[in-house]
């Protein structure tokens, strides 16, 4: 039995893992406390079960749809919210306020178009027994392989592309990438792009497992941001490292206590490490002088 429990820890954290990466991509660079995202991993959802239950489009091309809608959402944040304040000199707290009323009108509307009641896309996957005797189903098996493709995929770009390099750059120093030539504009909206992506694969994989409603996307995010501190702030492989970690014990604290207590321990994890390690499993590296 805990070998099945452990099994659903490892799918549920590679899906935290995922959406704390795509949160980082912002963090990390930025430094802007993005909550919208939040509300941005709602709507990929909806967008998900419209294109399935209203419009009746199969599911790649319904993913597909949900990932657009969430890129352009995530754009439109960094170029009509974010990009403003910032060159009104507004401070990262009012910036971080912002977010939370683009947060709150998300959510809003998605009650608004669909009810608090949630939502299942009608799609049947059959499950795998693998060895040992424990059983995965077919949403966990392909949430399992699509996480770790996307994620190993974004790694090997981040580390060998020239477009890696400039990510990298921006996130240690934006006014030498300036200084340096690099557009960071646009490369600021191509990490908007990009989280956008990472969220809608993120909360289209978890709908189809658990359905979807206008209230899911904060703890989503509180899992995203806990995994982005307990692996590392800086860094865009400790989130990875902390959401499977994460994942793994809160199926533990189902396993031996009760899911009422996940996310009470979930805090706790947060509150150890911001008091112990508050930089994280992977310290962000630092030059020496």
């Amino acid at each position: 039995m805990i070998l099945q429990f452990l099994g659903n820890g490892i799918v549920n954290g590679s899906l935290i893992a995922l959406t704390a990466l795509g949160f980082s991509l912002v963090y990390n660079t930025t430094r802007i406390f993005h909550i919208a995202y939040a509300g941005i991993y709602v709507w990929a959802g909806y967008i998900l079960y419209v294109f399935m239950e209203y419009l009746h489009w199969p599911l790649i091309a319904s993913f597909l749809m949900a990932i657009v809608a969430a890129a352009v959402l995530s754009v439109s944040c960094e170029a009509f919210l974010y990009a403003p304040l910032m060159k009104r000199g507004r401070s990262h707290n009012s910036i971080m306020i912002s977010s939370v009323g683009m947060l709150i009108l998300l959510v809003s509307l998605s009650e608004l178009f669909f009810g608090n009641v949630a939502r299942y896309p009608d799609l049947k996957l059959s499950g795998t027994m693998l060895e040992y005797g424990f059983f995965l189903s077919g949403y966990r098996l392909l949430s399992l392989l699509v996480c770790l493709m996307l994620m190993g995929s974004f790694f090997l770009y981040l580390k060998y592309s020239v477009m890696g390099i400039r990510i990298r750059a921006l996130r240690d120093n934006e006014t030498l990438s300036r200084i340096l030539g690099v557009r960071t504009k646009k490369l600021k909206m191509f990490l908007f792009l990009l989280s956008g992506v990472f969220v809608a694969t993120a909360a289209g994989l978890s709908g189809l497992d658990v359905g979807i409603n206008p209230h899911l996307g904060i703890p989503i995010f509180i899992n995203a941001f806990v995994a982005l501190v307990i692996g590392g702030i800086g860094r865009f492989d400790g989130p990875v490292i902390g959401g499977i970690l994460l994942g793994v014990l809160q199926a533990m604290t189902e396993y031996f206590f009760d899911s009422r207590w996940v996310m009470m321990v979930t805090f706790i994890m947060l509150l150890l490490f911001l008091l112990i390690r508050p930089q994280g499993i992977i310290p962000e590296k630092s030059r020496a002088f």
